[in-house]
């Protein structure tokens, strides 16, 4: 039996198959490494913003029993940065990440009372759902992603108390920034850079 470990106030969740889709859309191809989320900067910025102890979990689809060479360096990263890595695999037709996370939801619903949670994702068909009860049991919920392609599931929690934060320009996770076409609040509008 594993023994129980020291509970975290807050859990990051990182879905980064679904980031790096968004982030591919935004830049128009694969992602270089200079337009990926630096995972040293997630985890800081977690870590001011949050309750603390944070403990960053990111979930991977190992795609098999062993995990393949090009995903090593990337783990390794991820390690470096602070996060722990979970390894999942299954059948060709399982959405491994997303049981993965939907199962790590539940566990801290269950099992950390009160504790805040935090989701990296856009995919509210598959997690908007998990979000609710913590919702209700009025628990800090925030959602971290690139705000035009967070689903409109999670938009309708606004109001029962998720909050939306957008990676790039609240965490500023990215090195360079993305080529994103987004409409600007007019009070919030700075002319200078159109000057």
């Amino acid at each position: 039996m594993t023994p129980s470990r020291p509970a975290a106030a807050s859990y990051v969740l990182i879905d980064a198959e679904n980031i790096d889709w968004a982030v591919s859309n935004v830049v128009g191809r694969k992602p270089e490494p200079q337009d990926r989320v630096q995972f040293d900067r997630l985890v800081a910025f977690c870590e001011s913003r949050f309750p603390n102890p944070v403990r960053c979990i990111v979930v991977l689809n190992a795609r098999g029993e062993q995990l393949p060479d090009m995903m090593i360096g990337f783990v390794r990263a991820l390690k470096t940065a602070g996060c722990e890595v979970v390894l999942l695999h299954g059948r060709p037709e399982q959405k491994v990440v997303d049981m993965g996370i939907l199962k790590l939801l539940e566990a801290i619903r269950q099992q950390r009372p009160g504790a805040a949670v935090v989701l990296a994702s856009h995919d509210g068909s598959d997690f908007a759902a998990a979000l609710r009860p913590l919702l209700e049991e009025k628990r800090k919920v925030t959602l971290l992603g690139l705000r035009e392609y967070v689903s409109q599931r999670f938009r309708e929690f606004v109001p029962a108390g998720l909050e939306i934060l957008d990676l790039e320009m609240d965490a500023k996770v990215f090195q360079r920034p993305l080529p994103r076409l987004l409409p600007i609040r007019v009070d919030e509008f700075d002319p200078s850079p159109f000057l």
